[in-house]
């Protein structure tokens, strides 16, 4: 992890500073034994349910998204074992951080900020990230899930712990669209994405992730490159009472201008993965 962090901020540091002091919570110790036995070369799958099925709770939820349909599982998955076996350790390590973190975000709402309206909209940049990588990367629809759905897991800390400063940058945000990091850069020295990053080490996030999320607006990592489809869906603000745009006219254009793919091929993709990605905000909250 600390090839990331050569000539940047400590990230402890840059984090107890963006978060005033707040202390950032640590995963229940299901989840915290669940990545250690998924990253152990010489666990087995039994070794791994038995973690995960020591927490009912998080058991369920992980169940539910594997048979979700933002992955598309061809046969309902029963089981913890059957999990692991069809979709392998790496998905489930991912399918573990995404629910430990959800889980782990403060869920009251503050200026600017909407617990329900925030996740809603960053399931929808999970599954179409997901849909995207069909056509960008296919092997790796799994992690440009993951690091779609988490890319703005920042802000709700920052929201909560600054509401009166960052309250109002979001709002701007999500009413006038344009880039929430140089917006946030106009009043901070940091913005939710460096934020994130730091966020990921303290979490001891995989380096593939970590960087796919610290370089979703553009950041640069060495050894690593960007993931087209989660840079794109980096476009997708919160829905808007007035139903004006919430950045699709933005990521269609630049899915077309960057990465010269027709229109077409993205549009079909968005109203399904929306649809996918509103019932899983209602499964992982």
């Amino acid at each position: 992890m600390l090839s990331l962090f050569k000539k940047k901020t400590d990230p402890k540091a840059g984090l107890q500073k963006a978060l005033r002091g707040y202390s950032l919570p640590s995963f229940p110790a299901a989840i915290m034994q669940t990545l250690e036995r998924i990253r152990d070369p010489d666990a087995c799958a039994s070794s791994v349910a038995d973690a995960l099925s020591v927490d009912p709770g998080l058991s369920v939820r992980v169940l539910r998204l594997a048979n979700s349909a933002a992955f598309s599982a061809r046969n309902k998955v029963e089981n913890l074992s059957q999990a692991i076996a069809l979709i392998g350790f790496s998905q489930l390590e991912t399918m573990v951080l995404s629910v430990g973190v959800s889980g782990s975000m403060p869920g009251q709402s503050s200026p600017g900020y909407d617990a329900a309206r925030f996740w809603r909209a960053s399931a929808r940049r999970g599954v179409l990230a997901h849909s995207l990588a069909s056509i960008f990367c296919p092997a790796r629809g799994s992690e440009c899930f993951t690091a779609g759905f988490l890319q703005d897991m920042a802000v709700p800390l920052l929201a909560a712990q600054n509401p009166d400063r960052y309250g109002p940058i979001l709002e701007q945000w999500r009413t006038e669209g344009g880039d929430l990091c140089e917006m946030e850069r106009e009043v901070y020295e940091w913005d939710h994405a460096e934020v994130a990053t730091w966020m990921c080490h303290e979490w001891d996030f995989p380096e593939n992730i970590t960087a796919a999320i610290g370089g979703h607006h553009g950041a640069d990592y060495d050894g690593y490159d960007h993931l087209a489809p989660v840079s794109l869906v980096a476009w997708l603000r919160e829905d808007r009472e007035d139903g004006e745009d919430i950045g699709l006219d933005a990521l269609t254009a630049d899915a077309v201008s960057q990465w010269d793919v027709p229109i077409e091929s993205v549009r079909k993709l968005i109203e399904p993965s929306f649809q996918k990605g509103d019932a899983l905000a209602q499964m992982m909250l």
